[in-house]
C-alpha cells in the first residue's frame, strides 16, 4: 500500500498505539464481529512506555492512524509485530519486518487470530533448536537464515 507511512514511535504516540493494542489484541473488537479481532494478549500500558522510549517502535500508519505496530528490544529480537486485521495480507507486516530487520523473533504462536510462524518462515526465518518458552511453553524463537 503506497499511502502507509512508517515511522518510529514517540512519546505522543502513546495513547494511540495503547487504543490500537487493546482492540487487537485484548479483544475489543470482538464483540462487533471484527476480522482479525483476538483476544490474546494484555499489554500493560507502562510497558508501552519502555518500548517507546528503551526499544525501537515502528508504526504504520494510514491517514495518521496506526494500522501496524513494531517492536525490537535493544538486543535485536522482534517481541511484537500486529498489523489491523482489516489490513493484513497488504504487505504491511512483511514492510514492518523488513524494516525493523530483527535477527531473532520471540512469537507467540497460539494465538487466536493464528500461527505466524508461516509468515516468518517466509521471510527468511527458521524456528531456533530451543524448547517453547513461557508459562504455557507457546513462546518460539526464530532467527534469521544464514545466507
Amino acid at each position: 500500500m503506497d499511502q502507509v507511512k512508517y515511522r518510529l514511535a514517540n512519546e505522543s504516540d502513546l495513547p494511540a498505539i495503547v487504543a490500537f493494542v487493546d482492540f487487537w489484541l485484548k479483544g475489543q473488537g470482538i464483540p462487533d464481529g471484527v476480522p482479525g479481532s483476538a483476544h490474546d494478549y494484555f499489554v500493560p500500558a507502562g510497558r508501552h512506555l519502555k518500548f517507546v522510549t528503551r526499544y525501537t517502535t515502528l508504526l504504520a500508519l494510514l491517514e495518521n492512524c496506526i494500522i501496524g505496530w513494531a517492536v525490537k528490544t535493544h538486543k535485536g529480537v522482534l517481541i511484537h509485530l500486529l498489523v489491523a486485521g482489516t489490513f493484513r495480507h497488504q504487505g504491511i507486516g512483511s514492510k514492518l519486518l523488513e524494516l525493523t530487520d530483527p535477527a531473532t523473533i520471540r512469537s507467540k504462536m497460539d494465538q487466536t487470530a493464528g500461527d505466524p510462524a508461516e509468515f516468518y518462515e517466509k521471510h527468511g526465518y527458521t524456528r531456533a533448536p530451543v524448547p517453547a518458552q513461557g508459562k504455557k511453553h507457546n513462546i518460539e524463537l526464530f532467527e534469521k537464515a544464514r545466507g
